[in-house]
């Protein structure tokens, strides 16, 4: 009897070690749309010659959990052809991110990221695979690239650019952020062409239970063009949206 309980006392001690060493570290959730956002370098995976032989093509979906600075700390499959799965895994593990910052602080994200593997009568340039919509980010720390980099754009305060806006859409504020009691600022950094239209938007910090609503009111938001020298021309800016219940 007392040899069956220490052997059951050591296999519940063997799974608890094994449990402890599967131990994933958590972090706030935040959507694979935002944080494409935050990606500051990525690593485009290397197309496996076997799957490349067997024309096998498709999406891995992985679950990532991300430290403070934006580093990848853990990778975990969710979906995707095994020949494929770890020429995505190894590749996400070299992604680098902004921190993502919840009430001016950076905190540890889990979010999911998709890696497209696509076959193609020649070779694909290097960064098509798994690429997010218009290319490779440039390798900058954060915020949008610098003006100098872009001809033809002037960056211009939100106090100006405020002035200019014809159209703001309100946000719809998020029932599961109303029911949470969770309110706040979403800052984003945006793009609006020569027309007025907002051409490109990132965000910079917010609570992930807010920021999708606000980048969908922004998204169409329209503005008057800027002039420079008479001529309309391209403009970053900053636009915060303010989430604030009610009592």
């Amino acid at each position: 009897m007392a040899r069956r309980l220490a052997t059951a006392l050591l296999l519940i001690c063997c799974f608890a070690s094994f449990v402890a060493a599967q131990a994933i570290p958590r972090g706030v959730r935040v959507s694979e749309e935002v944080m494409e956002s935050f990606l500051t370098k990525k690593a485009p995976p290397e197309y496996p010659s076997p799957a490349r032989q067997a024309h096998i093509q498709g999406t891995v979906t992985l679950q990532v959990w991300l430290s403070k600075s934006g580093d990848v700390e853990n990778v975990q499959l969710v979906s995707g052809h095994p020949l494929l799965a770890t020429a995505a895994i190894d590749a996400v593990k070299q992604w680098k991110y902004r921190p993502y910052l919840l009430n001016g602080q950076p905190v540890e994200v889990q979010t999911r990221v998709r890696v497209n593997f696509t076959l193609a009568d020649k070779p694909p340039a290097s960064g098509i695979a798994g690429d997010i919509p218009g290319g490779a980010l440039p390798e900058h720390t954060g915020g949008i690239a610098d003006s100098s980099l872009l001809p033809g754009r002037v960056r211009v305060s939100s106090g100006v650019e405020s002035g200019l806006l014809l159209k703001k859409v309100p946000p719809v504020y998020p029932q599961d952020a109303k029911d949470a009691h969770i309110q706040g600022a979403v800052v984003m950094k945006t793009v609006i062409d020569k027309e007025g239209n907002v051409a490109h938007i990132e965000l910079y910090s917010g609570h992930p239970m807010l920021a999708p609503a606000a980048l969908d009111a922004v998204r169409q938001w329209k503005y008057r063009p800027y002039l420079l020298n008479r001529q309309p021309v391209e403009v970053e800016t900053e636009v915060q949206v303010n989430f604030t219940l009610v009592p």
